[in-house]
């Protein structure tokens, strides 16, 4: 009941807060790459309950029809726009509205596209014990997977590695790892290397063993 209380204060003032860049990013799309400015996809919130998430789009019309989910670096499919807007996390701001619907929350884990969610083993379900946020430690540590990942089946092995990751999290999380959380999403905003241990997770998954589980093959556009 805190968090919640806590959600729909920090969502609301940030709508107000925010609101001029808001309304630039939406003009920005409109008269760069016309209509719809927004984008919704369902993913499975708090239990696998579906909502749409929203976003500014970032990518060209039908782009998802043409391609698929997954996005790798230079993806003619995004937009000039579209990829500033992702480099700055900018796409994301339409996301305070589900926070102050409550779909989703301020930090916790992102949440996934349906296909997914309907693959999941049992273990991996425990994640959706606890409702999506719209950040999370394991979405910052891999914040730039788009620029080192090169196909599905490496998108696949990631995405094993970034579950087990999320339900440590789920299982450690404290009021002060949320704010330190906090703290570091509004770093995203600037441009930043990656780190040491995001490196190797890349370098260990295109060897992977064969041992190693992985969950479907089929992303949403990062």
């Amino acid at each position: 009941m805190i968090r919640r209380c806590i959600d729909m204060a920090v969502s609301a003032t940030a709508l107000i807060v925010l609101a001029p860049l808001i309304i630039c990013v939406g003009f920005l799309v409109l008269v760069n790459d016309g209509l719809p400015i927004l984008f919704f996809q369902g993913r499975a919130g708090r239990g696998g309950i579906p909502f749409r998430i929203i976003k500014f789009r970032t990518m060209r019309l039908n782009a998802e029809q043409s391609g698929g989910s997954l996005t790798f670096k230079a993806d003619p499919r995004i937009t000039p726009l579209g990829s500033f807007l992702r480099q700055h996390k900018f796409d994301e701001l339409p996301q305070l509205v589900n926070v102050l619907r409550g779909e989703m929350t301020l930090i916790g884990p992102r949440p996934e596209v349906l296909d997914w969610v309907q693959r999941y083993t049992v273990a991996q379900r425990e994640v959706l014990t606890a409702t999506p946020g719209l950040s999370d430690p394991v979405q910052l540590l891999f914040r730039h997977e788009q620029d080192f990942l090169t196909s599905a089946s490496e998108y696949e092995r990631l995405m094993a590695v970034k579950v087990d990751r999320q339900i440590e999290f789920i299982r450690r999380r404290t009021f002060v790892s949320d704010v330190a959380t906090v703290l570091l999403t509004l770093r995203t905003m600037f441009p930043s290397k990656p780190s040491a241990e995001e490196l190797a997770v890349y370098s260990a998954i295109r060897t992977p063993k064969q041992s190693e589980a992985s969950v479907p093959a089929q992303a949403d556009a990062i």
